[in-house]
Parts: structure tokens; C-alpha cells; sequence
């Protein structure tokens, strides 16, 4: 909800001279917003000196700060504005929850200057496996349109998915040039008395803009690379992977996961097209209920911000998701100008099953066309029975025409599924011996049809 939704009612209470304004006490309110403030104002020069506060319901402001706030937040300063319209804000404080951050912030001469300290007493917060405290600082001095900028982040210890991460310090200072931005970054620490050393510095030179220097270790872990960025800021270059335990860099990440993955991970672009080439493989991986065994992609990813293709393999002897189990996975994938081919099969709770067809993924649909199929469920063979198409948006399913032979008879289905359930089923000459299979001693004969 905004700040200002629904009734909103405003009282102000003081003096008017002939040059200045008193205002002994003045507020704004409406649903989610109790403000106030008093001060004087300068009819002669514009000079503003006014003292602010306001506490607002949190759920009315940006949904990306809501996460670390409490159900109301408070913010009060001290606002100074000259007859030359420099400004200046002293005693900015602002509280929420586990939240505080305070600090002053002036624009004078064109020159900006600033300077925030703050903390976050409690990051579970940010995720429900994390326990611990950050504080954190940020400094912006120069000119308005390039200032120079600083932010540490430090945290005593942090406790996550079972891991102790002692004495992280993020430190960043650059330049904050649109045209010429320019930055390093270094993140040190230890997780679980392993050494945590990262690096990358951004770049510009005669207005191309590059990643130098990439570097993670952690433990055994290590990541490196170096990377262009193009007019879009989209990279271009290599990025190598090996990482043979992801568990403390999962938990750098405030995340729980296990396993190992090696590979490199290639940005390129032809034309205006970018694509991004994935070598990978991993002995197993786990996050949550979802885990893979002996996995091998080697894929091209063409064009993966507006129209996505693919091409290349993945195999995998198991994917466990839940209860159910993928196993002996082969899939071949190939590019078909924007649409995506793919041929291959697996047994997926224990059913054989194969398909050929193509996806494409355009404008927030995607749109999936087979054109064969089968799988094999206690002895019944169920195949596709003519080309058949299907479109995701939305979170729906939509199918044309899904038509399946089954034991002899077959079953057409179409509609669709998300939300609400709207799906209309034919069946014709189906066998009734077939739910023999699943009831033993039902006995079942004849025919089934009808919808």
C-alpha cells in the first residue's frame, strides 16, 4: 500500500510573518503513515530548517527492504536548506525491528557527501538457516556525478546450515561514474577455520567496462575468470570451477547445499545475440529434498536473454526430488533456430519412458511441441499417437490435443491446468483388462469409451 493511500488528513499549527513561516507543529497522516515535523521557513531566500519524523507501516514501502524490517519503521532528521540551495540532513536515524542505520548526507556546490553507519542484529532475517549479526558502512564524497564511494560490511561470526563464519569484512571503493565506473571489491574471513579469500575489480578503460581479475578461494574451492562487459552489461570471457565441496560457499550464500561441481562457464555473443557455453560435472549435488548423481552438461545456451535455445547433452544416472526418483538420464538437445530440440528418455518412478519434440521459451510463454513419445507403466505400453502441442503461461498449461494410444485404445485429452482445473478426457476402445494390472482380482473385460 502507499504512503499516502486512502484518507489522508494534514494539520499545521504556528506563525506567518511577512518573511518566515513557524511551524510549531505540523503532521501528515493516513492508514500507514504517522509523520511530524517543526521548523521555519524563509519567504525572503527559501532558507528551509525543519526537524522530521515519521514511523510507517513497512509493508507500504519498496518490497526489496521489507524483508529485514520490522511491521513499522521509524525515521527522523534534521533538514537544512541555505538561501544558495545547498542541503543538509544531520541526525538521520532510522529503526526498524533488527534494523538501524544512522548518518548525515549534505549536497553543496555540486559536491555530495555522506556518511552511514548501521547493523542488522539478526539476519535470519534473510534466511531462516542463518544466525548471527552484520554491521555495516557507507561513505560518498565528491562531485555529485562522480563521487567516490566506500562500504565495508563486517560480522564477528555467522552461523550457517551448521557452519561458523568468523571474522567476514566486505570492503568496496570505487567511483561512482555512470559513464566510468570503476570499483574493488574483496571479501575475507574463514568458514569453519577454512580461509575465505575473494577479489574482482571493475574496470573502465576508453569506455569498455571489465571484471579483472575474479577471484574465489575457499578451502579447496576455487573460482577465477576474467570478464568483459558489453554495451548492455551483459559479460563476455571465461569463468573457471572448481569446487569440489559447495557446502561453505552455500553458506556464504545464507544456503544450505552439498556436493561438488567442476567446469567452466564461457560468455560469448554473436551478433547482438549473447550465449553462455556450460561444462559442468558433479559426482553428486543436494539442496533440501532435491538431489543428482554423476551429472554431465555440456550445453550452449544461444541468445539466453530474449529467445532462449539450447544445444548440446545432459546425463545423469539419478535425480532425486521428494520420493520420486529420475534415474539413467540421457537427453539430447539441439538448436532449431529459436526452438529447442529434444530427443531422449529416463525412468522415472521406476516407469521407462522417451520423447522427442522441441520447447521455446519467448514473451513469458513457453510453448512445447511433441512428436513422439512413450512410456511403459507395469507391462502397458502408452505411446503419443500423433504430434501434440502444449503452451506454459502464467503458471497454466494449456494442451491442444494430447492424444495417446494405450493398450489398443487410446485417450485424447485437452484444456488446460493451473490454478483451476479444466481438462476434458476421451477415452475409445480402451481395454478394461488393462486395471486388471493395478486390482488384482477385479477381473476386468471389455471396452471402455466416452468422455
Amino acid at each position: 500500500a502507499p504512503l499516502l493511500a486512502g484518507k489522508i488528513t494534514a494539520k499545521v499549527a504556528g506563525d506567518l510573518a511577512t518573511d518566515t513561516i513557524v511551524i510549531d507543529s505540523g503532521s501528515v497522516t493516513s492508514e500507514v503513515l504517522d509523520s511530524g515535523f517543526n521548523g521555519r521557513v524563509s519567504l525572503a531566500d527559501g532558507a528551509i530548517d525543519l526537524n522530521l519524523r515519521a514511523v510507517a507501516a513497512s509493508a507500504a514501502l519498496p518490497g526489496a527492504v521489507r524483508g529485514v524490517l520490522a511491521e513499522r519503521t521509524q525515521l527522523s532528521a534534521a533538514l537544512k536548506r541555505d538561501a544558495n540551495g545547498n542541503v543538509i540532513a544531520n541526525a538521520i536515524r532510522l529503526v526498524s525491528g533488527a534494523f538501524s542505520a544512522d548518518g548525515q548526507a549534505s549536497l553543496a556546490d555540486n559536491k555530495v557527501s555522506a556518511d552511514v553507519k548501521g547493523a542488522l542484529a539478526d539476519i535470519s532475517l534473510l534466511s531462516g538457516d542463518a544466525n548471527g549479526a552484520i554491521t555495516f558502512a557507507l561513505n560518498a564524497q565528491g562531485a555529485s556525478t562522480a563521487p567516490d564511494l566506500s562500504l565495508t560490511v563486517n560480522s564477528d561470526r555467522l552461523s550457517v546450515a551448521a557452519r561458523e563464519i568468523t571474522g567476514l569484512k566486505l570492503t568496496a571503493t570505487g567511483k561512482g561514474d555512470i559513464a566510468s565506473p570503476a570499483a574493488d571489491i574483496s571479501l575475507t574471513g574463514s568458514v569453519n577455520d577454512e580461509p575465505l579469500d575473494f577479489k574482482a575489480s571493475l574496470v573502465t578503460r576508453q569506455g569498455k567496462r571489465s571484471i579483472n581479475g575474479l577471484s574465489l578461494s575457499l578451502g579447496d574451492n576455487k573460482v577465477s575468470g576474467d570478464v568483459v562487459l558489453d554495451d548492455s552489461l551483459l559479460p563476455l570471457g571465461t569463468v573457471a570451477l572448481d569446487l569440489p565441496d559447495i557446502s561453505p560457499l552455500a553458506a556464504l550464500a545464507l544456503e544450505k547445499a552439498d556436493g561438488d561441481v567442476r567446469g567452466t562457464i564461457v560468455f560469448s555473443k554473436t551478433g547482438n545475440a549473447p550465449h553462455v557455453a556450460i561444462k559442468a560435472t558433479t559426482d553428486s549435488i543436494s539442496r533440501g529434498d532435491l538431489s543428482a548423481k554423476t551429472v554431465t552438461i555440456d550445453a550452449l545456451i544461444a541468445n539466453y536473454v530474449a529467445a532462449p535455445a539450447i544445444s548440446g547433452k545432459i546425463r545423469a544416472d539419478s535425480v532425486t526430488s521428494g520420493g520420486t526418483v529420475i534415474s539413467g538420464i540421457d537427453v539430447d538437445l539441439k538448436r532449431d533456430g529459436d526452438w529447442t530440440g529434444f530427443s531422449g528418455g529416463a525412468t522415472v518412478a521406476g516407469i521407462p519412458a522417451t520423447a522427442e519434440g522441441r520447447v521455446k521459451i519467448a514473451d513469458g510463454t513457453t510453448s512445447v511441441e511433441i512428436a513422439s513419445g512413450d512410456a511403459t507403466i507395469r507391462g502397458i505400453r502408452a505411446a503419443i499417437a500423433q504430434p501434440s502441442t502444449l503452451s506454459i503461461a502464467n503458471g497454466a498449461a494449456s494442451i491442444e490435443k494430447l492424444m495417446l494410444d494405450v493398450g489398443g485404445g487410446s485417450v485424447t485429452m485437452s484444456g488446460t491446468a493451473g490454478q483451476t482445473l479444466d481438462l476434458a478426457a476421451e477415452f475409445s476402445g480402451l481395454p478394461a483388462a488393462l486395471a486388471n494390472d493395478f486390482s488384482p482380482g477385479l477381473d476386468a473385460a471389455g471396452t471402455l469409451g466416452g468422455t
